[in-house]
């Protein structure tokens, strides 16, 4: 079984150069992924029961942002795990969030959410910063609680 090592940090939506540089790092790795999801409080959010969630057309109550690296078998891909149901691309692009140039939109799916996949990733600052404004301004979007203006990013590493 793999092993990771895992990094968390905050990033304030006017401060977004830590998760830029993130970015670059996980996308040189393959292996490696990155989690962002809106700091919202935990006692702030709403569990749906098993059962319910099952049946329910629709995802996380927080939306989750993933990175995931290219690998030589897979390319890069970005993606949103949203609560937002039906039609969330239809909503990114009416509020004016497009997808990173270079991003191919592959699911648009009401609960497994949106997933966009590139052959390379982001290969520089400025992708990296198009990917990370993405990630904030998509999750703020769907986000059904507050949003205090800061994100939670995980970074998981292969380690060795």
């Amino acid at each position: 079984m793999a092993s990771f090592e895992s990094e968390n940090f905050l990033v304030a939506a006017d401060d977004s150069a830590d998760l830029v540089e993130a970015l670059l790092e996980v996308a040189g790795q393959p292996g490696s992924w990155l989690n962002i999801e809106p700091d919202v409080q935990d006692s702030l959010r709403a569990d749906v029961s098993g059962l319910f969630s099952w049946f329910s057309a629709r995802g996380a109550q927080v939306p989750v942002g993933t990175l995931v690296a290219a690998s030589p078998r897979n390319p890069a891909s970005i993606g949103i795990d949203h609560g937002s149901g039906r039609g969330a691309g239809d909503r990114l692009a009416a509020a004016g969030i497009g997808s990173p140039s270079g991003w191919v939109l592959r699911q648009d799916h009401p609960k497994r959410g949106l997933v966009w996949e590139s052959p390379t990733g982001p290969g520089n600052a400025q992708d990296a910063a198009a990917v990370a404004s993405l990630f904030m301004e998509a999750t703020e979007l769907f986000c059904q609680l507050q949003v205090p203006g800061r994100w939670r990013v995980g970074i998981h590493t292969p380690k060795g």
